[in-house]
Formats: structure tokens, C-alpha cells, sequence
């Protein structure tokens, strides 16, 4: 390369430089951030054909990466609340899983006799007002079992679901103009994006539930254990009702959630939903998509937690034949209260990520409507914190 095709202080100009220098600098401008110095003594720590702004990126880590797309963010956005909420409700999740085992351990049995014997009663003056069971009677630790299952496999499963999900919203709305933002294209994509995350999915959850069903002491034990014993294909126990239920349910509850999302939006002046109204449109959602597919929950734990294989029609029809209808619907309290619960926690966390990571340019005085002392405080700082070369 001539020296003329360089600038005075042998940088590349902007007409030969590649396209990964040309997103580097975009990135930077959306991030407000202040346009570094190419001065030979800036440049001495940068290869010869590395620019500044790729310098300058590369010092400001994955968070300018993250902010240099839509698609990125959403995925990492989505990732984000898919975890915090899965650990936020897993207790709920224990509690439901232990109550739709048909074949428990000795230790299970003791744990269903010991709640029922000791119940938890509020009383008023003197008279008891409500009785229930007393799902903590081994302490918060014993409903936390299997967390860690839970925390590593809802990484890779969310990453998973909302790249399927991207992809599949953006080549159907970039193939049919018709489908953009349609309740169609949040039910195929949804879809999509629930059968690709079940291949993760499934063998995290045999192992999750194993452990919370006091089969396996811990989630590293109950792999192992899963995989000398039944192989590889073990963990992939109840891969089919774990697909007949999250594609319909996932796809219900995003494809409802938006339906009203844009709904209760365009009936008034102001598009963006405040953190109160997130909840309870993503909570009602969830319940919807809980009861809908409430008899195929019940046959996946079934199969995850039982001592022999069966097949998903003869699950229900043992489940159909031991306890009829009610048996279907086991443990429906619980599931549909964490499923509600996982819902509304993860819809609100999902757009507080989305303006996290949103580049300070493309920020709207309306997003402070989510979290207005995070919006106003903390946000800002955030970007001005990242690191810059003196």
C-alpha cells in the first residue's frame, strides 16, 4: 500500500477502510461518545491499520457491541429478563413440579405429608380467616433446588429463542410488508423461536426437575447420573410434550401480549406503556397461555420425573386413568401463578433492557415513562463511565 493512499499520520482514509472500521465509527457517533485522537503518539498501543475508533471500540467492551443493532439488543435484552425472571420465579416452579410427580420418592412423600400436617393459618382477633399449606416447611434453601440448573440453561435457551425469534420476525416483515408488526408474524416468530430453544431447553429441564423432585441431590450429580444411565437420549425426556406445550404457549402469550400492548397504546396520546402497565398485560398473558396448555405441562414433568419411558399418549391416558380430568390439571395454582408471575417480570424487564441498551441517540424523552429514576440517573451515567484512551 502507497503512502498516499494514507492520511498524514498514516491512518487509512475513509474511502479505503473496511466495514468493520466504517460500524465502529457508527457505533461511536450513537454513542455520544467524544471522537478520539489520531495523533501518532494515540495511535503507538494500534496496529498500523487499525483505526482509532476500532481501538476506541474494542476499549469500550461489549456494551457498544450490544448498542450497534436492533436485532442484537433485543436478543441480549431478552436474554437478560428470561433469566432474572426464571430465578425470580423458581420457587413457584419447585412447588409445581413436586405436585405433578405420580411416582414420588420416599423423600417427596415425606415432603407432601409434611405440608398438609403443618399448615400455615392467619388469624383475625382469634379466628383463623385462611389455611394453606406450608410449601416452606423445609426452609427458602429446599425451594431454591436446582436453581443453578435454572440460571445455566436459561442463558443459552434464551439466546437461542430470541435469535430464532429476530430472524424470523425480520425475514418475514422484509418479505411481506403486510405481516410488520402483525399479531401473525409474533405467532410464527414466537414459534419459530420456541422449537429452536427446545433443544436446549429440555435437558435443563429433566435435570431441574429431578433435582427439585428429590431425585438427584444436585444438578451436576442428576446429569451425570441421567447420562450413564439412560444415555444421552435421557436428557431428552419429554422433548414432544415439552414442544406441544411451549409452541402454543409461548405463542399465545407474545403474540396476546403485543395484540394488547398496541391496543391500550393506540387509545391514547402517549405510545409508551408505563412499568405498572407492562406487568399486568404480561401477567394476564401468561395466566391465558398457563390454563391453555395446562394437561401438556402436567404430561412433560411426568415423563421427566418418572422411573420408566413412556410415550406422550399413554402419559395421558395413565394421568386420565389414575385421577380423571383433575389429574390433568395438577398442580394448576402454582404453574399458573409462575407462569404469570414469570410473565409479567419478564415482559417489564424486557423493554427496560431494550432502553438500556438503546444508543443515547435513539433515546425518546418517552422512555423515562419505564423506570423515570433510571432513566434520569443511572442510564446516563452508564454511557459516560465507558472507558476512553488518554
Amino acid at each position: 500500500m502507497s503512502r498516499q493512499e494514507c492520511g498524514p499520520s498514516g491512518l487509512l482514509n475513509h474511502s479505503s477502510r473496511s466495514p468493520q472500521m466504517a460500524l465502529a465509527d457508527k457505533v461511536l457517533t450513537e454513542l455520544e461518545l467524544p471522537s478520539p485522537r489520531e495523533d501518532a503518539a494515540f495511535m503507538t498501543s494500534a496496529s498500523p491499520f487499525e483505526s482509532s475508533s476500532m481501538l476506541l471500540l474494542r476499549q469500550a467492551g461489549p456494551l457498544a457491541l450490544i448498542s450497534a443493532s436492533d436485532t442484537v439488543r433485543h436478543v441480549f435484552a431478552g436474554t437478560f429478563a428470561r433469566t432474572m425472571a426464571q430465578t425470580f420465579i423458581h420457587p413457584i416452579d419447585t412447588i409445581k413440579t413436586r405436585l405433578q410427580v405420580r411416582s414420588p420418592p420416599k423423600k417427596l412423600k415425606h415432603w407432601k405429608k409434611s405440608i398438609k400436617k403443618n399448615p400455615v393459618a392467619v388469624t383475625v382477633q382469634g379466628k383463623r380467616v385462611i389455611k394453606f399449606r406450608n410449601w416452606l416447611i423445609k426452609g427458602p434453601r429446599d425451594v431454591y433446588l436446582g436453581v443453578t440448573g435454572s440460571i445455566l440453561g436459561t442463558l443459552p435457551v434464551g439466546l437461542a429463542y430470541f435469535a430464532a425469534y429476530e430472524a424470523c420476525k425480520h425475514w418475514l416483515e422484509s418479505t411481506w410488508s403486510s405481516m410488520k408488526d402483525s399479531p401473525a408474524s409474533h405467532f410464527i416468530s414466537a414459534s419459530c423461536g420456541a422449537v429452536t430453544s427446545c433443544i436446549v431447553r429440555v435437558p435443563t429441564d429433566t435435570i431441574r426437575h429431578r433435582v427439585q423432585a428429590y431425585i438427584h441431590p444436585n444438578v451436576f450429580k442428576s446429569a451425570t447420573r441421567i447420562v450413564q444411565k439412560e444415555g444421552i437420549r435421557g436428557l431428552y425426556a419429554g422433548f414432544m410434550p415439552t414442544l406441544l406445550r411451549d409452541v402454543p404457549e409461548i405463542a399465545v402469550q407474545f403474540s396476546l401480549y403485543e395484540k394488547l400492548r398496541h391496543m391500550v397504546a393506540e387509545r391514547r396520546v402517549n405510545k409508551k406503556l408505563q412499568t405498572w402497565e407492562h406487568l399486568i398485560l404480561g401477567g394476564f398473558s401468561g395466566a391465558v397461555a398457563a390454563i391453555v396448555t395446562m394437561p401438556l405441562d402436567v404430561v412433560k414433568t411426568t415423563i421427566q420425573c418418572g422411573t420408566r419411558k413412556c410415550s406422550t399418549p399413554d402419559a395421558l391416558i395413565q394421568i386420565y386413568g389414575d385421577k380423571g380430568m383433575k389429574g390433568l390439571f395438577a398442580g394448576m395454582a402454582p404453574r399458573v401463578t409462575q407462569v404469570a408471575v414469570m410473565s409479567a417480570a419478564f415482559f417489564t424487564m424486557f423493554e427496560f433492557w431494550k432502553m438500556t441498551l438503546k444508543p443515547a441517540s435513539e433515546r425518546l424523552e418517552s422512555d423515562s415513562l419505564l423506570s423515570p429514576k433510571i432513566f434520569r440517573k443511572k442510564r446516563i451515567k452508564i454511557w459516560k463511565r465507558l472507558p476512553l484512551i488518554e
